[in-house]
């Protein structure tokens, strides 16, 4: 009986490694396009938004992957580097939305 429990537990937890390894392993279009189709739905993007928004957004997570390496261990020069990249695509999101949009956004992050 231990031993099927303890099967179990290493099956749910190697399950759980591979669901976190393939979440990481997700390029940068992916993951702008998991922005992308979030956004669509939040604040209703259209198809040309859509496009500019990803383009961004993949910028976005080049630049965020550029700090983690950079900054290595050092989470607190990391955060700031990540805020003030953040803040930017805001500003790029803001000048892509309408002022409607921009508002909803900021009320569903």
């Amino acid at each position: 009986m231990k031993k099927i429990i303890l099967a179990l537990f290493l099956l749910i937890s190697g399950y759980s490694y591979s669901q976190q390894a393939q979440k990481q392993m997700l390029t940068p279009e992916q993951k702008a396009d998991e922005t992308v189709t979030k956004l669509k739905t939040e604040i209703t993007l259209t198809d040309e938004q859509a496009a500019k928004v990803k383009t961004i957004t993949v910028d976005r997570v080049n630049k965020i992957t550029a700090n983690h390496k950079k900054y290595g261990s050092d989470k607190v020069r990391i955060q700031a580097a990540n805020k003030q990249v953040f803040d930017e695509w805001e500003g790029q999101l803001k000048t892509i939305v309408s002022p409607e949009q921009f508002e909803k956004y900021l009320s569903t992050k």
